[in-house]
């Protein structure tokens, strides 16, 4: 299993729906929202430029885990991380949902 780092989440295909860190590798809400604009404001999606959803207040708190067999709706090959409720394998992330 990868160690998870700031990375995106998908819809499946190519759609981004969110930005996503574990809440360990940043201790506040400002220094996630530092890292997303230094890691993704060049992206854009059609007419959706991700750097306007880039901002302190939308900032949101979740779990992830690590899921052997992709979750149903991923098309992945093997294992990936995803949202999850707080339990064993979870850890908190930080996030913002783009869509």
């Amino acid at each position: 299993m990868p160690k998870m780092g700031i990375c995106s989440f998908s819809d499946g295909g190519i759609h981004l729906t969110d930005f996503v860190a574990p809440k360990a590798d940043y201790p506040d809400a400002e220094s996630f929202v530092k890292a997303c604009k230094f890691e993704f404001d060049y992206e854009e999606d059609g007419d959706l430029k991700y750097e306007e959803k880039i901002k302190v207040e939308n900032v949101k708190e979740g779990h992830c885990r690590w899921y052997p067999v992709a979750p149903e709706g991923c098309d992945i090959d093997g294992g990936c991380y995803s949202f999850s409720k707080p339990g064993p394998g979870a850890f908190p992330v930080w996030y913002i949902p783009l869509q």
